[in-house]
């Protein structure tokens, strides 16, 4: 029984391990927009409570300065909101294009190991046909080795 060996087994597992590079770059990817969107959540509630405070600040009357406070601290909050968006929207951004990079990786990966899935399944053929070969040669000689000694008793 002779042994297989993949030609391109070298180009295979190349794939295979640029294939795990890319699943890992999509985890980090989504990991970081998940910690994104918790900032978002962060962010907007932050500002709904800021708002809450200054409506209950602003139905008692307060000084015009602590009012013009509050109004600057609920617009910071919002543009930290905006910020944290963008910063989601950025990541969002990294995630398709992991996601595709991933997608890419495990196509090339896959048609290599369908390649090597049909040199496979091809040497399994030639070695049951070889079998087969030799089975036939070995039944056809004990049966001309019978032939032989039943005619030289006969």
């Amino acid at each position: 029984m002779s042994i297989f060996r993949f030609r391109a087994q070298p180009a295979l597992d190349l794939r295979r391990r640029e294939l795990a590079d890319a699943q890992a770059d999509l985890a980090r990817a989504e990991r970081d927009r998940d910690e994104a969107r918790e900032g978002v959540a962060r962010a907007t509630a932050a500002l709904a409570e800021a708002r809450c405070a200054a409506a209950a600040h602003g139905s008692a009357a307060q000084a015009a300065s602590e009012l013009q406070w509050y109004r600057f601290w609920i617009l910071r909050l919002d543009h930290e909101r905006r910020a944290a968006a963008s910063r989601l929207e950025s990541r969002e951004a990294d995630v398709a294009a992991a996601s595709a990079a991933c997608l890419l990786a495990k196509q090339r990966c896959e048609s290599l190991e369908r390649l090597r899935e049909k040199a496979l399944s091809a040497h399994r053929l030639a070695e049951a046909e070889a079998e087969r070969k030799l089975i036939d040669e070995l039944a056809a000689r004990r049966f001309t080795t019978r032939q032989r000694t039943e005619g030289a008793t006969a």
